[in-house]
């Protein structure tokens, strides 16, 4: 029996709509399948983080890697809005502080803004520049490093979005399904299984499922991968009180509390209900770890979010004094982190089953730099020459 697809990436989101645009410009018959955004309902059987309107996005990362992938994405920004007529990225600076002082972060970056021609400013007392930053509030010890234009932050919905209708101008098939099974056929293809009872075969498969990656019946071994909950909170801001955050640009913010760790702050985004939200987000204790697809599930279905707001309202509040917290509300995602820091890509045990996935809480920023990479070794062979040849390494579970 002929294959129904050349290569069928499996997840349409951030990693895998980048890989498809990829791929279907240069391929032969190529699809990517994935659900769609779940809204309210309790009965979706996978969820996602870049159902939001606005993740962090900066240009220096914390090694060569890492600035690589998210340099080569936001190179690629103005072509795909070009093409897909939908814009998706502001550049409206990034800054990063660390509230005890210089870091090893602090200490390297001057070098790799320099390799990747990064326009930057230091920020040696940032206690002393709360003004030129929106109101936003720091210890003394703090310093930190400001990324101008084209750091900022990117609409991730809007960026999938693109990414698709570019694919759609290219060829490539579009399918809104949860693929819960691939077997191996005797010719070497593959067969995919889905949630809706239909079958799709193919001659090559890349899994690009996020977080969900280990959950299904679909990669030949376990990843070595760390999956866990975040909650992030969403504060109403009046379209009269815009004004006062203008030169808010997007914040990393390295500081580690009793109730919070690790700090991120998007200043007010327009959100579909047309309100106006400010989002902080950042780790806390209290942060839930899964190993089950059950536990996910339950986890956004039925667990009460609303007890991580006032660690986050007080962290907020300290941040940003000036804001009113009155109107607020909380928000799930997931996240997960894999073994080597990287993320994982290359091909599996199974010839022409490929994977890219694990983007440590980076994938917003990165997604079209991972799909590239993915896309060509699929299509070469090889990744581009700009990596060195183990950074995407995969490790897997030990299974006796």
């Amino acid at each position: 029996m002929i294959p129904d697809f050349d290569i069928l990436v499996i997840g349409k989101g951030l990693v895998g709509s980048a890989a498809a645009k990829y791929l279907s410009g240069s391929a032969g018959k190529v699809a990517v399948i994935g659900a769609d955004e779940p809204g309210e309902s309790k009965s979706s059987l996978v969820y996602a983080s870049h159902y939001d309107q606005a993740r962090v996005q900066r240009i220096v990362g914390k090694d060569e890697v890492w600035t690589r992938l998210n340099f080569d994405s936001t190179e690629q920004y103005e072509s795909i809005q070009k093409k897909s007529g939908i814009h998706f990225h502001y550049g409206i600076g990034c800054l990063y502080v660390n509230a005890y002082g210089e870091d090893d972060y602090l200490r390297n970056f001057s070098s790799l803004a320099r390799k990747f021609d990064v326009t930057y400013k230091p920020i040696e007392h940032a206690e002393e520049n709360y003004n030129d930053f929106g109101g936003l509030v720091f210890p003394g010890k703090a310093a930190g490093i400001i990324e101008s234009n084209p750091s900022g932050y990117i609409n991730p919905r809007l960026l999938i979005k693109a990414q698709l209708e570019i694919t759609k101008q290219q060829g490539g098939l579009i399918i809104s399904d949860t693929v819960i099974k691939l077997s191996v056929r005797d010719n070497g293809s593959f067969l995919l299984e889905t949630e809706s009872g239909k079958t799709y075969s193919t001659k090559q498969v890349l899994v690009a499922t996020g977080s969900f990656i280990n959950y299904f019946d679909i990669l030949p071994q376990k990843l070595k991968l760390i999956t866990k909950g975040e909650v992030v909170l969403l504060v109403k801001v009046d379209e009269e009180l815009l004004d006062r955050y203008s030169t808010l640009p997007s914040l990393l913010y390295e500081i580690d509390e009793d109730e919070t760790e690790a700090i991120y702050l998007i200043p007010p985004v327009k959100y579909p209900d047309g309100n106006y939200y400010l989002k902080i987000g950042c780790n806390s204790p209290d942060d839930v770890f899964f190993d089950t697809l059950e536990q996910v599930q339950n986890w956004f279905r039925n667990s009460k979010s609303e007890s991580y707001a006032p660690a986050r309202s007080r962290a907020l509040q300290r941040l940003l004094p000036s804001l009113n917290l009155d109107d607020s509300f909380t928000k799930k995602c997931v996240i997960s982190w894999t073994a080597t820091g990287r993320p994982y890509i290359g091909e599996t045990a199974v010839k022409g089953l490929f994977l890219a996935g694990g983007c440590n809480g980076y994938s917003a920023m990165c997604s079209d730099a991972i799909g590239r990479v993915a896309a060509q070794l699929i299509l070469n062979g090889n990744i581009p020459e700009d990596y060195p040849a183990n950074a995407f390494g995969i490790e897997y579970v030990d299974e006796e």
